[in-house]
């Protein structure tokens, strides 16, 4: 399994709990995780950067939930 640290996984955990995760919001933590494959702009060419978790973001939050990693 993937090494994150605590201020990753939380921005991973929160990244998932919001329909709207701006560029602005944790913005190098929220890059790493981009440069990662775990999240990605799904706004349109024009638009504010949103970000959301991709399949494999899912995939490693749910393994951390699993793990009880936010317990």
């Amino acid at each position: 399994m993937i090494q994150l640290n605590k201020l990753e996984k939380s921005t991973l955990r929160e990244i998932s709990q919001w329909e709207n995760f701006y560029e602005h919001w944790r913005p190098k933590t929220r890059a790493k995780l981009e440069r990662m494959g775990f999240v990605e702009n799904i706004a349109p060419e024009g638009k504010q950067k949103n970000f959301q978790l991709t399949t494999r973001g899912r995939v490693v939050l749910a393994e951390l939930v699993n793990a009880g990693a936010f317990s």
